[in-house]
């Protein structure tokens, strides 16, 4: 019955704050959406994209594209790929760009469903041939067996990449980029407000990400991840 009355509350919630954002009172409807993204494990990735619309009526562009982008992680869409690449060129931010990783990473949170289960369902197919072999007692080569074996690997990887992928958008008008997980260690270069990269482990309060080609550190709290 609990889980009722605050499925109930927040439904009463959203209904309120999306009167106000109609109403275009932005700064109560933005307080209200905040407190249902805070209190809520898989909120209406509709709530992102109002977000991002306050933001930039605020010409907030930086929590704009973060808004974009947990909506995009969300519901991929050409619409929104454009509207990242537009705000992000307009302002000059890096990391947006249409090159070949952000369409691969684009396409494939589209079309994942479907690669997904066309590898699997041949997967299954080898996995069947082998064993009817076996009953049958012909010769499998033992490269076949270690072939299926990789195969089902890469299969994993391929399934967890959306969950392993993150990026991150800096938050801070200058960051610094270091060599390693230290603030006392050699500062490699700098970074603006607005940029995103690539992140490629986290480390206690630090983030490894890809920068320009090269692998560096920058503070958790200098950063908006987006998984």
């Amino acid at each position: 019955m609990g889980q009722l009355i605050d499925s109930q509350a927040q439904t009463n919630l959203n209904k309120k704050a999306d009167s106000l954002f109609v109403q275009k009172k932005f700064d109560e409807s933005k307080a209200l959406y905040e407190q249902i993204l805070k209190n809520s494990s898989n909120p209406n990735p509709k709530i992102y994209l109002k977000l991002a619309n306050i933001s930039e009526s605020k010409g907030e562009f930086v929590n704009e594209l973060y808004y974009l982008n947990l909506y995009f992680f969300k519901q991929p869409n050409e619409k929104t790929f454009e509207k990242m690449y537009l705000v992000a060129s307009e302002n000059g931010f890096k990391g947006y760009e249409k090159n070949d990783l952000n369409y691969f990473l684009f396409y494939y949170r589209q079309y994942s469903n479907y690669l997904w289960l066309g590898f699997l369902i041949l997967g299954i197919y080898i996995f069947v041939v082998l064993i009817l072999k076996k009953r049958n007692k012909q010769f499998s080569p033992a490269r076949h067996k270690v072939i299926f074996v990789v195969y089902l690997l890469f299969l994993g990887g391929l399934i967890n990449l959306p969950n392993n992928y993150k990026s991150a958008i800096i938050k801070n008008e200058k960051v610094y980029l270091r060599d390693y997980p230290s603030a006392a260690s050699q500062i490699v270069g700098s970074i603006s407000e607005g940029n995103r990269l690539n992140v490629i482990k986290s480390d206690d309060i630090w983030y490894q990400v890809l920068w320009e080609g090269n692998f560096c550190y920058l503070k958790a709290s200098d950063i908006y991840v987006v998984k």
